[in-house]
């Protein structure tokens, strides 16, 4: 047996090293055979093995994920929306929306002892829209496509989520990482809000009137931050249908209004007070036991500059969106040259504008993709000086007015549809869009 030297000792902890097996592993899925067959023949020199240490890897990664379902007790979810009252046996919570509302979903970690806080307290959650278990990856795509086929815009999301302060307090690292879906961190030491809002009827995946609505669920998945598996540490789901105008709130009435019916028969001849059960607002969600099942996110085969407040993704796999999602924070990372769509150098924004009283719109196309373009096209159009404009505002259809900019004219507002008003006061003018 051939003593080694420190030398030898410092190369065999070098190949013993997980992160060196990973990388030899690595060299060979990118065709790089010649590195590979060379650190190949170190471990075969040293008595190194390659197989024992990538084994080895993989039960240290399961043995951490298992300890980590095991420091959080588990979480509860609540969604400030009306419970149906007609619960089916077995079944998990239904609750009735309005469209385009906005409602409090809260998330909190139920530990048996709240007075001692967790050391490893982030987390990172995904709360999205999906349809039920019944439906398969693409018969769920189908309808996601076909819905967004029939929206006024294409930046039209399934999910959204409001900019109340009360929510911004508790989470943090916000990520539209797909039209039904929404990725954001939170400490489990503290309680979580927020708000969302989900702008699809059950019954808007089909082109037939009066057919029944596709049941839809709002599902949570909470991961570890730190520890960057695709398989969640809890996943809970509520069922969900959504109305229009209202809705929600005459289904909730009519269900007691059926209810009192139904009970009234029942204590006909009989002397007693017939009570309704009390409907409520809050919403529990219900704990699934399969975490193994992959999440179908939906991403038109439609490209935006900034489709997320940060990053880019293009793909609707789930396995290849959690690397994205759970990368560090403060990395600026910008998606590969060979990937990104090769814009104009001239990029051109056209906006379609009208005034209250009108019934026709007007094509405004600005010469640049700027707020003194859009100053420049609404002066030739509609003869108001560019100097003497000192405001411009744009209204959201939440009612939320901020102040037009670059940003938004070049990445927002392409082939948007506004009511114009022009406002003049003293020796100035006020211009709003207000989004319809």
């Amino acid at each position: 047996r051939r003593a080694y030297t420190s030398e030898d000792e410092a190369w065999r902890s070098y190949l013993e090293n997980p992160l060196t097996a990973a990388t030899k592993a690595m060299m060979s899925i990118n065709g790089d055979e010649d590195s590979a067959n060379a650190l190949g023949l170190l471990y075969d020199y040293y008595k190194v093995c390659f197989n024992c240490i990538l084994h080895g890897r993989k039960i240290h990664k399961a043995t951490k994920v298992m300890k980590l379902r095991k420091t959080f007790d588990s979480f509860q979810y609540t969604l400030d929306a009306t419970r149906s009252l007609r619960q089916k046996q077995g079944e998990g919570p239904m609750t009735y929306l309005n469209k385009g509302q906005f409602y409090a979903v809260t998330l909190n970690e139920l530990s048996t002892n709240k007075r001692l806080r967790h050391p490893i307290s982030k987390v990172r959650s995904v709360i999205m829209v999906v349809f039920s278990e019944d439906k398969n990856r693409d018969e769920q795509l189908k309808y996601w496509k076909y819905w967004h086929s029939r929206q006024h815009t294409a930046k039209q999301r399934v999910l959204d989520i409001a900019d109340y302060k009360e929510s911004f307090n508790t989470i943090g690292n916000i990520e539209e990482i797909a039209y039904n879906a929404i990725s954001f961190t939170w400490d489990v030491n503290e309680e979580a809000k927020i708000f969302i809002t989900v702008n699809c009827l059950s019954t808007d995946f089909s082109s037939q009137k009066g057919v029944k609505g596709l049941p839809l669920m709002i599902q949570i998945d909470t991961y570890s931050y730190n520890n960057r598996s695709n398989k969640p540490l809890h996943r809970a789901y509520s069922q969900i249908k959504v109305f229009c105008d209202k809705g929600a709130e005459r289904k909730i009435r009519d269900e007691e209004r059926k209810l009192f019916r139904k009970k009234s028969k029942g204590k006909e001849g009989s002397i007693g007070v017939i009570t309704v059960p009390k409907k409520s607002d809050t919403t529990y969600f219900k704990t699934m036991s399969d975490l193994e099942a992959q999440p179908v996110l939906f991403i038109p085969d439609v490209h935006f500059g900034n489709l997320q407040r940060a990053g880019q993704v293009q793909t609707t796999s789930f396995h290849s969106l959690s690397h994205w999602m759970f990368r560090p924070s403060d990395e600026d990372l910008c998606p590969s040259p060979h990937k990104q769509i090769k814009e104009e150098t001239h990029k051109r924004v056209l906006l379609y504008v009208r005034k209250e009283t009108d019934e026709v719109f007007d094509a405004l196309m600005l010469k640049s993709p700027t707020l003194r373009g859009l100053m420049d096209a609404i002066s030739e159009k509609y003869g108001v000086p560019t100097e003497r404009i000192e405001k411009v505002y744009k209204k959201s259809k939440k009612g939320i007015l901020v102040n037009m900019d670059d940003n938004i004219i070049e990445h927002y507002s392409n082939e948007d549809t506004f009511i114009l008003n022009i406002e003049s006061y003293a020796d100035a003018y006020k211009i709003t869009l207000t989004e319809i």
